[in-house]
């Protein structure tokens, strides 16, 4: 993950990267001796639960300054609950990464190898910061590498980020007109809701698929349109599916689209 660095170690004020002018902003001084323990800095195009992108300790033996970006592997995070001075409470987790080309800390993958002493340092840190500003910080749980992955990976902001719209067109009536039973598309509802998390379905006016056969014959065929969103197209997953569809459903041929969209 790509991580970029507001406040290094050892400084007694924190900086925020404000993302109207790409410059970092001095925000606080710490009181007289309270320093960051290590760099604090942010993960790129995340959303935390207070709004800001998602923060994360970096643990290294570098130097480094406001702005300087690096590629980390994520090895835990502490989740918290913060409550404000107005007595309304959030999540805001802290994740802890180690730089791909750290040295001193290149055998650290995992929280359960960091020292206690270490962890318990780090989360009095967090308490005593948001203390000095009027708030509470209490930590729930200290969170393992591969499920701090999996959190960080549903903090994503895709806001105004292309999407894939994929739709698919299916007829209500097999090749003789007889009707597809409903558990047909039952379960391909089913199957897309599972792999993609919603679909959208157009069955109450279904379009009207037209085309020419032979001498000029037109045919006209009720079809079903369903929709989904994905951020990439999973072109083996489709090209596979859609063999499927085309025995389920006795077609030669079936129209399976995709467009790149942007969510507003």
């Amino acid at each position: 993950m790509r991580v970029i660095i507001e406040t290094p170690k050892g400084q007694g004020q924190k900086y925020d990267f404000d993302p109207g002018t790409g410059n970092f902003m001095l925000k606080k001084v710490m009181p007289a001796g309270m320093v960051f323990p290590f760099d604090f800095g942010f993960f790129p195009g995340t959303v935390g639960g207070d709004g800001d992108p998602v923060d994360v300790l970096v643990l290294a033996e570098i130097e480094t300054f406001p702005g300087c970006m690096m590629d980390c592997r994520v090895i835990g995070a502490i989740t918290a609950e913060q409550q404000e001075r107005d007595g309304k409470k959030m999540r805001n987790d802290r994740y802890l990464a180690v730089p791909e080309v750290s040295v001193l800390y290149a055998s650290i993958d995992s929280l359960e190898e960091l020292p206690e002493d270490t962890l318990n340092q780090l989360e009095a840190f967090f308490a005593n910061y948001n203390n000095q500003a009027g708030k509470k910080f209490k930590v729930l749980e200290r969170v393992a590498a591969e499920k701090a992955r999996k959190m960080l990976e549903a903090t994503a902001d895709r806001t105004l980020q292309p999407q894939r719209l994929i739709q698919i067109y299916l007829p209500l009536y097999d090749p003789s007109g007889e009707a597809l039973p409903e558990s047909l598309f039952k379960q391909i509802k089913e199957t897309l809701t599972e792999k993609f998390g919603g679909l959208t379905m157009y069955t109450r006016s279904p379009a009207e698929g037209l085309w020419k056969e032979e001498q000029d014959k037109t045919v006209k065929d009720d079809i079903l349109i369903y929709e989904v969103l994905a951020p990439e197209l999973d072109k083996d997953f489709w090209l596979a599916y859609k063999e499927k569809l085309k025995k389920l459903f006795k077609q030669e041929e079936l129209l399976i689209s995709c467009a790149s969209v942007t969510i507003v």
